[in-house]
C-alpha cells in the first residue's frame, strides 16, 4: 500500500489540555528545493476570477511504492523515500471546505501528506490538509480558519498557514500565534490576498482557489522543511483485520472501507463514495481515529474547539487492519506518540499518506460486513 498516490474497542480518554511549549522534534539532514506536482486544474488569473471554461485536463498522480531496502533520505510527513531529496520549502496547510454537497468535489485532497478533519458548527467537519511532498495545482474550496487550527499546526516548524478569511476573535487567536512563531499565514482578507482567486464554476464560498506552488513561493526565505510529526514503520503485533471504520456525527457520516485491490482506504460522506476533481475514490494509506474532547471556542461561541494536547485512546487502520492505540501529545510542539493500548509498544504508521479524525468519545465504530456492502453495493 505505501502509495503516494492520492488518496473498535471503545475505551475511555483522559485529555490534559496542556500549555504551548518551545520543544522541538529531530530535524531532518537532506534537503532540496524539488516538489512533484500532481495535478492540473482549470488554469487561472492573478485576480479574483477565473476565466469561464468547461473543459479541465487533469494529470492522475502516480504511485511510488516504498522501497524497504531504501537507505536515502524520506519525506518527513510521508515517510516514504525522497528520491530527489527532501523540498526545502516549509509545509503548506490549507483549510478546505467540507461543509455541504456544495464543497464537492474538493481539489488537491489526494496529494495531501496529512489530512486532518476536525468539528465545526452544526455537527459538519472541515479539512486542514497538510502537503509537502507534493503540490497539486489547485485547492479548493479554501475556507476560513477556526480555533482549532492553531495548536494542530505546532509541530509542523513554522508552516505556511493558508486560509480564506476569519471572525475578529480567531483572527486574533491566528494573530497571537503567528506572532509566536507557530507559522506564517496568507488570507484572502490579509496578507498575500493577491495569491487567492474565485473559480466562476461554483458559488462563493464554495469557489475560493489558490495555487500551491505560487503562493509557497512567498514564504519567508527563512523557512525550513517541516519535521516528522509520525513515525512510521512495520505493522502492529496486536493488529487484527478490519473491514472499515465509521465516524459519525449528528450531521456528518464518515466512513473509509478497506479495498484490497488497491491496498489503500476508501473514503466514503453520508452513504456514498467521496470522489476527487476528476472522479476518483478519496484513498489514503492510514486512518488515525483519535479520541479528543471539544470545548466552546473562546472566540466564536458557535464553534467548537479541538483538544488537541494530552492524550487519549484511539483507532489506527492501515494494511487492511486495526490497532488500538493511546495518543500522546503534551505539547502543541511535540509530534503525535502512538502506543499499543494493550502492550504499550510504539505503533507505527505505513509510509504513506495519513487522515486523521477526531472524534468525540462513542462516535467511533468498527464496520462490519453488512454495514460495509450497504456502503460498497
Amino acid at each position: 500500500m505505501k502509495h503516494l498516490a492520492a488518496p473498535l474497542l471503545l475505551c475511555g480518554v483522559l485529555l490534559v489540555a496542556c500549555g504551548g511549549s518551545e520543544q522541538t522534534t529531530p530535524t531532518e539532514t537532506t534537503t532540496s528545493s524539488t516538489h512533484s506536482t500532481t495535478t492540473a486544474a482549470p488554469e487561472t488569473t492573478p485576480t479574483t476570477t477565473v476565466p469561464q471554461g468547461t473543459t479541465t485536463t487533469v494529470a492522475v498522480a502516480t504511485t511510488i511504492t516504498a522501497d524497504p531496502t531504501w537507505t536515502g533520505p524520506v519525506y518527513p510527513l510521508t515517510g516514504l523515500p525522497a528520491l530527489d531529496g527532501i523540498p526545502a520549502e516549509p509545509a503548506l496547510v490549507v483549510k478546505v471546505g467540507n461543509n455541504s454537497a456544495e464543497s464537492r468535489p474538493q481539489y488537491g485532497l489526494m496529494s495531501a501528506d496529512i489530512v486532518y478533519e476536525v468539528r465545526i458548527e452544526n455537527e459538519k467537519t472541515r479539512f486542514i490538509s497538510v502537503f509537502h511532498s507534493r503540490l497539486p495545482e489547485m485547492v479548493m474550496p479554501v475556507r476560513s480558519a477556526r480555533s482549532s487550527d492553531f495548536d494542530l499546526m505546532g509541530n509542523l516548524n513554522r508552516p505556511l498557514f493558508v486560509y480564506w478569511g476569519a471572525n475578529d476573535g480567531v483572527d486574533g487567536e491566528r494573530r497571537s500565534a503567528e506572532n509566536r512563531g507557530i507559522f506564517d499565514s496568507r488570507s484572502a482578507s490579509g496578507s498575500g490576498n493577491q495569491y487567492f482567486s474565485r473559480f466562476e464554476g461554483r458559488p462563493a464560498p464554495y469557489n475560493g482557489m489558490i495555487e500551491p506552488e505560487v503562493i509557497l513561493g512567498s514564504a519567508p526565505d527563512s523557512s525550513n522543511a517541516p519535521h516528522a510529526v509520525f513515525a512510521y514503520g512495520e505493522l502492529p503485533a496486536s493488529a487484527v483485520p478490519a473491514l472499515g471504520v465509521q465516524w459519525s456525527t449528528p450531521n456528518r457520516d464518515i466512513a473509509y472501507v478497506w479495498d484490497a485491490g488497491i491496498t489503500q482506504w476508501l473514503r466514503y460522506q453520508d452513504g456514498y463514495g467521496h470522489l476527487d476533481e476528476v472522479g476518483a475514490p478519496l484513498a489514503v494509506d492510514n486512518v488515525l481515529v483519535l479520541y479528543i474532547s471539544y470545548r466552546i471556542s473562546n472566540a466564536d461561541s458557535n464553534s467548537p474547539q479541538a483538544l488537541t494536547t494530552g492524550f487519549g485512546d484511539g483507532w489506527l487502520l492501515r494494511d487492511g487492519t486495526v490497532t488500538g492505540i493511546t495518543w500522546e501529545r503534551n505539547f502543541a510542539a511535540d509530534p503525535w506518540t502512538l502506543t499499543d493500548d494493550g502492550t504499550g509498544q510504539p505503533v507505527t504508521l505505513d509510509p504513506g499518506t495519513a487522515w486523521v479524525a477526531f472524534a468525540k468519545i462513542g462516535q467511533g465504530s468498527i464496520l462490519g460486513p453488512q454495514e460495509v456492502s450497504a456502503l460498497v453495493d
